[in-house]
């Protein structure tokens, strides 16, 4: 049976890694052992990469519940069933598979994070279906840390974990991503922002699969026949296509979502409803309307995300870019300058914070601001709570506030306040 005709089915079985591991451990002479138990296999879609990943589940999440399909979720925000956050983590998983075993889910949606994986390990042929976000987006920075290199040994176990009679989704425009394709004997389903991406081209004229963007259009290639399944333009998530590492996120679900069979209207509703919810994906690019402006959130804490994230600002239509940030005391100087440099590209106006500190990372941030040809306007504030509210007076209609920041939840908080503030304060008709 195909996958695309089995996934979503209880006729395709799939068993899960973390669940046999974790819950059914044997004992021999009163002594534990990891030997799992033989257990059916369940209909479990696995989902890792370094960034990315959470957002692909619970887009695919989305995509899903679009199709009236029932779900089981795992990612960093918790374990749900059919959309109910459920306490705990392991037991809660426990109940999924049971369900899933039952036949009361249709499938359950896994993010796998690096650390567990390359700690606990994964068997091989395991999951039906599996997907890679990304590594380091061809960054060379990101490419030499410790984590890209835990990132790359976990994305090879999740290479090797996948059926050989089933589908491992790779982005193509992550180069480093692509080195999983040689680790699986399952069908590799290649995604790209392009259709001109080199890789992509010669994955499809040796009659691969692929999946990538034309025209605001979402094509999909299978078996040499072409369709288009979403409008991208309709994506609120992505800033108006704008955010190409959202519009790769979108591709990654749509992929995994097209070989589970999942009908192209579903596909597209789901890509038009999605939208960050920042208590369950909080700093993954939150966008929040405030009154005629827009504020985005986001938890960037190195410098090559940082790049990607202006990148896409860099291209959208906004008034003015008002930007509220700590000047990335946990960073070294030269970083420090090379993220001030960033975003002075696009910002108008900068508001950061005054704290001894951070006086040193100020200094280099603001020297980073300043090797632009039109250096922003910066204003200093005594905390980040400060600066937010600072910045939100500034907003008028059509602008952008972005806000890099740790504390996610506390400045949202701020941001509602502030924007019930102003709400109150509009005089009656």
């Amino acid at each position: 049976m195909s996958l695309t005709a089995g996934l979503a089915h209880s006729e395709f079985k799939r068993t899960n890694w973390y669940y046999i591991m974790k819950t059914y451990v044997s004992t021999t002479d009163d002594k534990p052992h990891q030997t799992p138990p033989a257990l059916p296999s369940l209909p479990i879609v696995a989902i890792a990469g370094t960034r990315g990943k959470s957002t692909v589940s619970w887009l695919l999440n989305e995509i899903l519940e679009a199709e009236r399909m029932r779900v089981g979720l795992w990612t960093t925000s918790g374990v749900f069933m059919n959309g109910e956050h459920l306490v705990g983590e392991l037991g809660p998983w426990s109940d999924v598979v049971s369900n899933l075993a039952r036949g009361e889910l249709d499938v359950a949606i896994q993010e796998l994070e690096d650390p567990v994986v390359t700690g606990v390990g994964l068997p091989e042929h395991t999951y039906p279906l599996a997907a890679i976000s990304s590594l380091c987006g061809n960054n060379d920075e990101c490419l030499i840390t410790s984590e890209a290199a835990q990132g790359a040994q976990a994305q090879h176990i999740v290479a090797r974990a996948v059926r050989p009679d089933g589908f491992l989704v790779l982005n193509a425009d992550d180069q480093a991503v692509l080195t999983a394709a040689e680790e699986t004997e399952a069908s590799v389903t290649l995604f790209a922002l392009h259709p001109d991406n080199p890789t992509l081209r010669r994955h499809i004229e040796e009659g691969g699969n692929a999946i990538w963007l034309e025209d605001d259009q979402v094509i999909v290639c299978c078996d040499g026949n072409q369709r288009a399944i979403a409008d991208v333009s309709t994506a609120s998530f992505t800033l108006g296509g704008s955010l190409t590492f959202q519009l790769q996120n979108l591709l990654c679900a749509a992929a995994l979502a097209w070989h589970m069979g999942i009908d192209p209207d579903s596909i597209a509703s789901g890509v038009r409803t999605f939208q960050p919810d920042v208590e369950l994906l909080p700093g993954s690019c939150n966008i929040v309307p405030l009154d005629n402006a827009t504020i985005l959130l986001d938890s960037a804490r190195h410098v090559w995300t940082v790049r990607s994230l202006i990148r896409g600002i860099r291209d959208t239509a906004f008034n003015r870019t008002v930007v509220v940030t700590d000047c990335f005391p946990h960073l070294g100087e030269e970083q420090t300058r090379e993220a001030g440099r960033l975003i002075g590209r696009v910002a108008d106006v900068v508001v950061t914070q005054r704290h001894p500190d951070i006086e040193e990372s100020l200094t280099h941030f603001k020297e980073g601001l300043a090797n632009n040809d039109v250096p922003p306007l910066v204003f200093t504030m005594p905390s980040e709570i400060d600066g937010i509210e600072r910045a939100i007076r500034m907003l008028d209609s059509g602008d952008l506030c972005l806000i890099l920041t740790q504390y996610v939840f506390e400045a949202i908080s701020r941001v509602r306040a502030a924007s019930r503030t102003q709400v109150d304060a509009e005089p009656a008709n």
